[in-house]
């Protein structure tokens, strides 16, 4: 009788012990909340348009007043439409005050975006573009240029103007209608970031 009761007290024990390691509601798998002080925070102060992980081209004069291409940072998604809808915006207020510009008519307006090859976008814009003549088209379309290809996926820009295809500048003075890349304009872009390398390197 007396081992029958140990027995029985040995089986509840292990009972107990398989209960105690059962999973509870809360073991299992959930979303775990993002930090509400690391997600859509900023200091005191700062300009969203000038902070985050994009970057735009804008355009800043030298002391013998040669235009060159200053790499800015920008809040912004890292697609296509997101990034030419922020350059049509242009410069902050400050940055204006710090001598950046740029050369894309303001009545310019971004119609679509749209892979059309593996690497190459396809950028359609008003005919306002046209506004500007000699180096500030070529700025304008640099601009355009070198802010897409900043984005990874893209090494091509096919710009075309109200669905038509035409010709562009490129900064030897040169007019091609094919694609653009950032080494048609050797030369022109300066990075304001100092952690960040030149886009343009035609040495490598």
């Amino acid at each position: 009788m007396k081992g029958a009761v140990n027995r029985l007290l040995a089986v509840g024990c292990a009972v107990a012990t398989l209960g105690g390691c059962s999973l509870d509601a809360e073991s299992t798998p959930r979303p775990i909340a993002q930090d509400p002080l690391r997600v859509g925070t900023e200091g005191p102060g700062t300009d969203s348009r000038t902070t985050g992980v994009g970057r735009v081209f804008l355009q800043r004069s030298d002391a013998t007043g040669t235009s060159l291409l200053v790499a800015v940072q920008r809040d912004l998604n890292l697609d296509p439409t997101a990034a030419m809808r922020v350059l049509l915006e242009g410069p902050a207020n400050d940055e204006q005050d710090s001598g950046l510009r740029t050369a894309i008519p303001r009545d310019t307006r971004l119609l679509s975006t749209r892979f059309v090859a593996s690497g190459t976008v396809q950028v359609d814009i008003t005919s306002s573009i046209f506004s500007v003549t000699g180096d500030d088209l070529v700025g304008a379309v640099a601009q355009i240029v070198l802010t897409l290809v900043d984005i990874e996926g893209i090494d091509r820009v096919s710009l075309v103007v109200d669905g038509e295809t035409t010709e562009w500048p490129r900064g030897d003075g040169t007019l091609t209608s094919r694609p653009l890349t950032k080494f048609d304009f050797p030369g022109r872009a300066l990075s304001s970031q100092p952690d960040y390398p030149a886009i343009v390197d035609i040495e490598r």
